[in-house]
């Protein structure tokens, strides 16, 4: 019963026992206490076992499928279920039962959207179980951490940079660009004005004033902290947002900090890298080993043949700008 129903019980709880975690009154003090959090018991024909708490129809709701759905819980909405909301709970929990009989009894237990959707989240579990196991790496070791700290010092300072920058999105404008800057540094801000896509900045002619280390995304920070004199500029940088071409305005240099104040982030960092590495290698045998072929020009024509929505069905898109 528990497992046909537990996601139903969340769902609909989420409605009528909200106020559980905001809000909720505190248990008052000779109140009854929650069920106490342990294993639930089976019996051993699979049965559920433990007093029961509740009874309808044909069903019941022992303590120990209680226990189990309370576990589902937040802690803090657990401790703050008064007599009243731990009622309403068992409620909820009977009225989620009582709803999935009568789609049963409708036939909606075999609906074909219901069981492709089942489906879809049983493949969606069992492909982030996959990943989760490729993540499961040996911890980075102290010697690691400070051996990238040594080698990186300056991604670890209090230095802060002023500089403009100007955003395309074709790679032969930002080229054209790039030439014209570099002819005539002193027109870079007009040429941001009339060319860049990130609007906010456009406006005050590519200037993205003072920041340090952290606030740009990592392949324009990388370009970004190497330019050491005002008024250079960079070469060409390829970002999830476009091509864009930086110019440093002024650089205040700052002290490295701490290795204890950053030895945290750092490990954070490398670890998340072996992440990524091992989890693209392992990606790129499993295509390799099924012999992964795409015919191009197939994939092309289906891609033409989808038809357009009409425009009443579509959402605004949002702007995308930024650095």
């Amino acid at each position: 019963m528990i497992a046909r129903i537990s996601l139903c019980v969340g769902l609909i709880a989420g409605f009528l026992l909200g106020g559980c975690d905001r809000g909720a009154p505190p248990v008052q003090n000779g109140a009854p206490s929650p069920p106490p959090v342990q294993a639930a018991a089976s019996a051993p024909d699979g049965a559920a076992v433990g007093e029961v708490v509740a009874s309808f129809g044909d069903g019941k709701l022992t303590s120990d499928e209680l226990v189990i759905e309370l576990q589902r819980l937040p802690q803090r909405s657990r401790a703050t279920m008064d007599a009243e909301a731990r009622k309403r709970f068992v409620e909820n929990y009977v009225l989620n039962e009582l709803l999935y009989s009568e789609g049963m009894r409708e036939g909606l237990g075999s609906d074909p959207d219901i069981e492709r959707q089942v489906n879809d989240l049983r493949r969606r579990l069992v492909v982030q179980r996959v990943v989760r196991k490729l993540q499961d790496l040996a911890p980075v070791t102290d010697e690691q951490v400070k051996g990238f700290y040594d080698a990186n010092a300056d991604r670890y300072s209090t230095t802060t940079i002023k500089a403009r920058h100007i955003l395309v999105k074709d790679e032969a404008k930002a080229q054209e660009l790039q030439a014209q800057v570099k002819q005539a540094p002193d027109q870079f801000s007009d040429l941001a004005k009339a060319n860049s896509v990130d609007t906010a900045s456009a406006r005050k002619g590519g200037d993205l004033g003072f920041f340090g280390r952290g606030r740009m995304v990592p392949e324009f920070e990388t370009a970004a902290f190497a330019l050491k004199t005002p008024g250079q500029i960079s070469e060409i940088v390829k970002t999830p947002y476009g091509f864009h071409i930086i110019q440093l305005e002024e650089r205040r240099d700052g002290d490295q900090k701490p290795f204890d104040q950053v030895k945290e982030q750092i490990r954070a960092t490398l670890r998340n890298e072996a992440m990524q590495a091992k989890t693209k290698d392992f990606y790129d045998q499993l295509k390799q080993k099924s012999n992964l072929q795409i015919d191009e020009v197939v994939l092309e024509r289906v891609a033409n043949s989808i038809p357009e929505p009409s425009p009443g069905s579509m959402a605004p898109a949002a702007a995308h700008g930024g650095h």
